[in-house]
C-alpha cells in the first residue's frame, strides 16, 4: 500500500516509516520542511496550514492511507501560543481530511490524538476506556480532542474511512528532552559524562501513569494500517500503570555513578490525577495487538541510547521484547 506520514522526521515517525518499508509498503515521509533524514531519507514539505498546497500534495501522491501523526505536541508550548497550536493540531487535520475527501475518498484516514483528551476523567482512577468522558485541561489537549471530533463527523457524514488513535505515554530510543524519561535518562547521560553536577532535581514522582515501549507503539500503528478498523476511537496503551519515582529508581540502577536526588520546591506540583491508565481492549479484540516490550528492558535500551546519542550510533531502532 502507498501510506503517506505526516510527522515522520519525529520520534514515532522515524520508527513507523522504517517498520512499513520494511513490510514492502510505498511511504512517502513528510514533515513541516523538506529535508534529509540520516536515518529515513528524504522528507517532503507539507505545511499544514497551507490547504492547497496540502491538496496540491495529494493530488501528487495518491495515498491509500494518511497516517497523520504531524502535530504541535507539547503542552508547555500550547500554554504559550495556544492558536498556533490549534492551527497546527486542529485545522491542520481537517485540511488534510477535505484534501482526502475531495481527491481520494476511498482511502483510510488514521489520525493520531492522545490521551491527553482524557483529562481530569482519569480521577477516578479506572481504566480509561473510549467511551470515557473527556475532560481536557490544556489547549494541545483541546487541540487534540477538537480534531478528533470533527474527524469522526465529518467520516460520517461523508462516509469515510477514518479513525482517531489516543496513544497514551511512550517512550524509547529517538524521542526527545521534554518528556519525563527521556528526562531523566538525558540528566543521568549528562551526569555519567561529568558535564553537570551529580544531582537530579525532582517534583512529585508519585504519580502513576500508563507508559508503552516505542516498538510496541509502532506494533499497533502498523496492525492498524494493515487491518482496516471500523470508525471510531481507539486507545494505545499498556493498561499497566507505573510509578515516576519507581521509574527513576530503576534508571538509577542502571547508571555507572551515584547521583543524589533532590526534591525541587518549584517543580512540585502535586498532580490533579494521581492514577492515569487507559485500555487498549478495543484495538486488542479489532487486530490482536498487545505490548510484547518487557518494560526494564525498554528503560534500559533508551538510557543506552543517549549514552550513545553524540557518537556514531545516532539513532537505533531496538526489539527486545519477550
Amino acid at each position: 500500500m502507498r501510506v503517506l506520514v505526516t510527522g515522520a522526521g519525529g520520534f514515532v515517525g522515524k520508527h513507523l516509516v522504517a517498520e512499513l518499508r520494511s513490510r514492502n509498503h510505498e511511504v512517502i515521509a513528510t514533515a513541516l520542511t523538506s529535508r534529509e533524514d540520516p536515518h529515513i531519507g528524504s522528507l517532503s514539505s507539507l505545511p499544514l496550514t497551507d490547504y492547497s498546497l496540502i491538496k496540491q500534495f495529494i493530488e501528487l501522491t495518491q495515498p491509500d492511507i494518511l497516517f497523520h501523526m504531524a502535530a504541535q505536541s507539547k503542552v508547555m508550548k500550547s500554554w504559550q501560543d495556544p492558536s498556533a497550536t490549534i492551527s497546527a493540531n486542529t485545522l491542520g487535520t481537517i485540511h488534510l481530511m477535505q484534501a482526502m475527501l475531495e481527491v481520494c475518498p476511498d482511502s483510510r484516514f488514521i489520525n493520531v490524538g492522545s490521551s491527553e483528551e482524557y483529562g481530569l476523567a482519569g480521577k477516578d482512577g479506572k481504566p480509561l476506556t473510549e467511551e470515557a468522558a473527556c475532560l481536557p485541561q490544556n489547549p494541545y489537549a483541546v487541540s487534540k480532542y477538537a480534531a478528533g471530533q470533527l474527524v469522526i463527523q465529518l467520516a460520517k457524514k461523508h462516509r469515510l474511512q477514518a479513525i482517531h488513535l489516543r496513544p497514551f505515554n511512550h517512550f524509547g530510543p529517538g524521542q526527545e528532552e521534554g518528556f519525563v524519561i527521556s528526562d531523566f535518562a538525558s540528566q543521568i547521560v549528562k551526569i555519567e559524562k561529568g558535564l553537570i553536577s551529580p544531582i537530579l532535581k525532582v517534583g512529585d514522582l508519585s504519580a502513576q501513569r500508563d507508559f508503552t515501549y516505542c516498538a510496541d507503539i509502532i506494533d499497533a500503528y502498523v496492525s492498524i494500517v494493515e487491518k482496516p478498523l471500523p470508525n471510531g476511537m481507539y486507545n494505545v496503551c499498556s493498561g499497566t500503570p507505573r510509578r515516576i519515582q519507581d521509574i527513576l529508581d530503576h534508571l538509577l540502577e542502571l547508571s555507572n555513578t551515584p547521583i543524589e536526588i533532590v526534591t525541587d520546591t518549584e517543580k512540585w506540583r502535586p498532580s490533579e490525577v494521581p492514577l492515569f491508565v487507559g485500555s487498549s481492549r478495543l484495538l486488542e479484540l479489532q487486530t490482536g495487538w498487545k505490548p510484547r516490550t518487557d518494560f526494564y528492558e525498554g528503560l534500559k535500551e533508551t538510557l543506552i541510547w543517549w549514552r550513545n546519542k553524540n557518537s556514531e550510533l545516532t539513532y537505533v531502532t531496538v526489539d527486545n521484547r519477550h
